[in-house]
């Protein structure tokens, strides 16, 4: 391994450099917050103490007492470097989101950007540009494309609509021009998104001004687009699934039998809400001491939870494929037919040498430009891989 490889696990950011073990990257930011968090929580618990000695059972009660206190759930959601000793960083938190630059070497971070309007997602950044390319997701459950100078007070959307415009990557060279994955949403007659449409790649062309579409299937969706030094167009293609399920006679008799347990289910969530509310503490490990780890990951908008990871297991026996062999890499032209590079892909990303890294979710691997494959190491519920 001949280059540095940042990924990001459970919202953690890890650093891997030739001949030195896994580091994690702690943000100051969100440690200031998580911190903040906990001494508002402890200034208010004792105004709470009578209400819930009111609403919950002196037993329960007891149990939250000795639980730890909770902390505010603080994730990094997006990686690219800044430069060959500096790296860029999305940070998010239930209030808000930003962008922030980040040197290993001095263990200092800088803040470029927070709001809380909407979440910033997928960094790209353009030296020769002096641009970060970016997604901006709103309330509405739209994402749109936005770039940022290096030195700029905030991102500005440069696509619009209805639509999730996401992954925005840079064209290598000096044509101003980026690539992303797009694809239209359709809302019901209150206003809430029910469906969408497959993912498209699509490119940008700020001279042009024009947007023009290089890849679509109808049956899949095309995702996170790169072009390479070489001019190929690679990407992720994963079966495209809809929302809105066909209807079934089966399904709803089991629905209505489920009732019971879904209300019991309620109930109790609606009594963990309440004790996360004025105690930042869950109901779910009350009186054991013990952390609840998250077992579950999201990858490109799907879920993927404990039972899906058992029923997908293939390829190295000790890190196996979180995702299914559907979930293929391709490597396409402007003509021709799209050229399988591998399956079980979660994410990549290229080297200016045309040495392509993914992750299965469990390891990263190489592939050589003499399309040789390694694996460079194991990880654990990695959502998303970056060379630096």
């Amino acid at each position: 391994m001949t280059f540095s490889v940042g990924y990001l696990s459970q919202g953690k950011l890890f650093l891997k450099t030739p001949d030195a073990p896994v580091q994690e990257i702690e943000s100051q930011f969100g440690r200031e917050v998580q911190e903040r968090t906990l001494r508002i929580q402890k200034n208010k618990a004792w105004k709470d103490q009578g209400l819930r000695s009111m609403m919950m059972p002196p037993g329960m009660l007891k149990q939250l007492e000795q639980q730890p206190e909770a902390t505010v759930n603080v994730a990094i959601s997006s990686l690219c470097p800044l430069s060959k000793e500096k790296l860029l960083y999305a940070l998010e938190t239930p209030d808000m989101g930003g962008i922030f630059a980040f040197d290993p070497a001095q263990d200092r971070e800088d803040r470029l950007f927070h709001n809380a309007e909407f979440r910033v997602s997928h960094l790209d950044f353009s030296d020769h540009h002096q641009l970060i390319a970016c997604t901006t997701t709103y309330r509405t459950e739209i994402a749109n494309i936005a770039t940022m100078p290096i030195d700029g007070a905030r991102p500005r959307d440069i696509t619009e609509g209805d639509s999730l415009d996401l992954s925005p990557r840079w064209l290598p060279g000096n044509e101003k021009a980026l690539v992303f994955q797009s694809a239209g949403l359709a809302r019901n007659v209150e206003g809430f998104v029910c469906d969408r449409a497959p993912f498209t790649i699509e490119k940008l062309d700020f001279v042009r001004q024009e947007v023009t579409t290089l890849a679509e299937d109808p049956k899949a969706d095309l995702l996170s687009p790169q072009i390479g030094r070489d001019g190929l167009l690679y990407y992720i293609r994963r079966p495209y699934e809809a929302r809105r399920k066909s209807f079934s006679v089966g399904q709803m008799l089991k629905d209505i039998l489920m009732i019971p347990v879904r209300l019991a289910h309620a109930i109790f969530q609606w009594l963990s809400f309440f004790s996360w509310k004025y105690t930042g503490k869950p109901l779910m490990n009350a009186g054991t001491g013990q952390k609840v780890e998250a077992k579950a990951m999201k990858a490109w908008g799907e879920w993927i939870t404990p039972e899906m990871m058992r029923d997908r297991r293939f390829g190295d026996a000790d890190a196996p494929s979180l995702v299914p062999r559907t979930w293929q890499l391709m490597r396409q032209g402007t003509q021709g037919s799209p050229e399988l590079l591998a399956e079980g892909v979660l994410d990549y990303d290229l080297a200016e040498d045309g040495t392509i890294v993914y992750t299965n979710g469990s390891a990263i691997y190489a592939i050589a430009p003499n399309a040789t494959t390694s694996r460079l190491f194991v990880g654990n519920l990695i959502e998303s891989v970056m060379i630096l």
